[in-house]
């Protein structure tokens, strides 16, 4: 009985944290300056990033070293689409009311969704057969191509010039960091979701064994598939919120490889397959970063790598997989007291 209530206390300890933390980001705008407000939009963008890295890679198996090729669709798809409804605004002036540009926001976030998920629907179904570094090496040469087409296909992209984005049609600093933190949040509530759902069950099984998977009846290509898309989605959407807060993209911006890499640093560190080890990796690097930045400018970079140097050599399964445990407590259901198993730490 004391096991049980101490797992009761631990479980509505975590969700008033995780309520006081959602409270404090929102109201942050109002309280923090224009500089922490674009450090947290930073936060919460990579936080976004580093799950949907986190839900193929971390909880699959699959190891993406070419996942920014969706953020990349995204960020040029929003950047397309909020470039022509300029066009349309200065035709028609009197629709360019709040509520038509939370339309517009919202429907380009929408469409760069969409194609990110339409995107990766086929090249799952090609790169999903693949397994261990022949699937990582392949999303490498796919962001690759990605950034190749953005530079060449000049027409529409305005090749390494890049396109920039007119203030008039982009929101504010705060919209932006909100619509980021919503993005945010709802990655992180997407693995947690899958993460207690049987589709993360059946997900780590893959990630263990997918033979064994495949012979106890678990369709290994539909669900793979499933993390992939999603894991694809959540990109584009990032995308198109990083065009309104930049107001510009380019091919180095939008497929750089240094992204993909935070984004797996990050994971790795936290804690890869678990559901809070993205947003503690985040927190760290961000802040880490911040700081080394500011103290020693021309070394933070290889302090970076040092930090994640140790990271892989003495915590392998990330801070999370360090510190969490499982503890077998007595609980007194019935007259015959049994042991049960609970999992104290995600």
């Amino acid at each position: 009985m004391l096991g049980k209530l101490i797992f009761h206390q631990a479980r509505w300890f975590r969700i008033s944290a995780i309520i006081a933390i959602i409270l404090a980001a929102m109201v942050a705008p109002l309280v923090v300056s224009p500089y922490t407000l674009t450090f947290l939009l930073q936060l919460f963008m990579i936080i976004a990033l580093a799950q949907s890295w986190n839900l193929i890679s971390g909880i699959t198996g699959y190891v993406s070293f070419g996942h920014t090729v969706f953020f990349g669709i995204g960020a040029y798809t929003g950047a397309l689409m909020l470039t022509a409804s300029l066009s349309l605004i200065a035709h028609f002036p009197a629709i360019a009311t709040p509520w038509f540009l939370a339309i517009l926001y919202g429907f380009t976030i929408f469409c760069g969704m969409a194609i990110s998920f339409l995107f990766s629907l086929p090249l799952g179904l090609l790169t999903l057969r693949l397994q261990g570094p022949y699937f990582a090496i392949a999303m490498l040469g796919v962001n690759e191509v990605g950034r190749m087409v953005a530079t060449l296909w000049v027409d529409l992209t305005a090749g390494g010039d890049g396109i920039p984005v007119s203030p008039a049609v982009l929101p504010d600093l705060p919209v932006t960091y909100y619509i980021m933190f919503f993005l945010g949040t709802v990655a992180t509530g997407l693995v947690a979701w899958i993460y207690h759902h049987r589709l993360g069950l059946e997900l780590r099984t893959i990630r263990e064994d997918e033979g064994a998977a495949e012979m106890v009846g678990i369709n290994t290509i539909r669900n793979k598939i499933i993390a992939f898309i999603l894991s694809a989605a959540i990109p584009g959407a990032v995308g198109v919120v990083y065009v309104m807060y930049t107001s510009f993209i380019d091919p180095h911006s939008a497929f750089t490889p240094i992204l993909n890499l935070q984004m797996i640093v990050i994971v790795l560190l936290g804690g890869a397959g678990t559901i809070w080890g993205p947003v503690l990796g985040a927190v760290i690097i961000m802040g880490s970063r911040e700081f080394m930045w500011a103290e020693f400018p021309a070394l933070h970079l290889a302090l970076l790598g040092i930090l994640v140097i140790i990271v892989v050599f003495y915590m392998p399964k990330g801070i999370l997989g360090l510190v969490s445990r499982r503890k077998t407590v007595r609980v007194d259901h019935t007259p015959d007291n049994y042991a049960s198993t609970e999992k104290l730490v995600p």
